[in-house]
């Protein structure tokens, strides 16, 4: 018989499971023998537990603490979020632990992110805001603000996020085009965007570039000083993807310089540190690396959780599911 175990918060069981398709309910009844872990009880010993309970199957979710990686007779985590690297050891994949994640469920949301930092970077939210509240002021002119309508946007990487934006970028009549390599030139035309061929043709022709290209290491630090200056001057920067990416200190550089606009929801080092140059760039529109999934749409993860988990008790194949390969590239 399959030993289940669910190792969440509380919390995190109603942000994910408490939605309108009562996931608590079909939680349980897939699981009806699952024994359960608190990460934040008192005094919780995760490893012990873990050595107790020996679970074959285990859901997770980011209170999870890590994995030990002689964790015994674990054959599947379930993780109900996006990146596994702070729960789950590489080493566990190694050895043949099936693990999955909540793989594109949060493309959508993240190409609304991604449009949002855009819009903002654009309209100087930034600066109305401080203005409104802190200096409770008022000004009777357009303050350096521009449109996103009929302008050249530029998508680098072309996944499944990248092409959610292609449609909300539509009814802002944009010229859009990307670049990613190895990515078929069909699969441009089919979504009617205008391939590059280079990065620095990408680059040197977008007034709002979004940074949506996936972390390997043939693409870490790809988005250099270099590649930052072909931007046009007063153009839009957006990274929704990874943080080492992107010379931070060079984007930070031309930010100061006034010579683009940053909006950024990842870093190279997450959390942000404290005493990061990037917190005092003028301008700067900063995210906490929560460009989605939105509150009210978690329980779409617990779903495809629910749905994974269903697959896996049957015998069926995984989506989602976290190689070697993905487990390198995520943060």
């Amino acid at each position: 018989m399959t030993r289940t175990a669910i190792a969440v918060s509380p919390r995190e069981i109603d942000l994910f499971f408490k939605g309108p398709s009562g996931g608590t309910d079909r939680l349980a009844a897939l699981l009806p023998a699952a024994r359960f872990f608190s990460p934040d009880a008192a005094g919780a010993d995760f490893h012990g537990w873990l050595q107790a309970e020996k679970p074959n199957v285990l859901v997770t979710a980011w209170s999870t603490p890590m994995i030990p990686p002689d964790a015994p007779e674990l054959q599947y985590v379930c993780h109900v979020c996006g990146s596994v690297k702070r729960t789950v050891p590489r080493a566990l994949i190694e050895r043949g632990v099936v693990v999955t994640n909540w793989g594109e469920t949060v493309s959508e949301g993240l190409a609304e992110a991604a449009l949002m930092l855009s819009l903002s970077a654009l309209r100087r939210s930034h600066f109305y805001a401080d203005l409104m509240q802190r200096q409770r002021g008022w000004i009777h002119y357009p303050a350096g603000t521009k449109t996103l309508f009929d302008r050249r946007v530029g998508i680098h990487g072309f996944g499944a996020s990248a092409r959610k934006l292609v449609a909300l970028l539509r009814p802002f009549r944009a010229n859009i085009l990307s670049y990613s390599k190895n990515v078929p030139e069909s699969m441009f035309r089919d979504a009617g965007v205008e391939s590059c061929r280079s990065i620095e043709e990408l680059f040197g022709q977008s007034e709002i570039l979004f940074e949506m290209e996936a972390l390997t290491p043939a693409t870490e630090g790809i988005v250099t000083e270099r590649i930052l200056r072909l931007l046009p001057p007063d153009a839009v920067f957006v990274n929704v993807a990874r943080g080492a990416l992107v010379d931070e200190a060079a984007a930070a550089r031309l930010a100061t310089e006034g010579r683009i606009r940053l909006a950024l929801d990842v870093y190279t080092q997450e959390p942000l540190p404290f005493d990061s140059a990037l917190r005092d760039v003028p301008g700067i529109v900063l995210f906490p690396h929560l460009g989605s999934p939105t509150d009210d749409r978690l329980y779409k993860c617990g779903e495809f959780a629910l749905a994974n988990l269903g697959r896996y008790l049957k015998g069926e194949p995984l989506c989602a599911q976290v190689s070697l390969e993905v487990y390198d590239r995520s943060t």
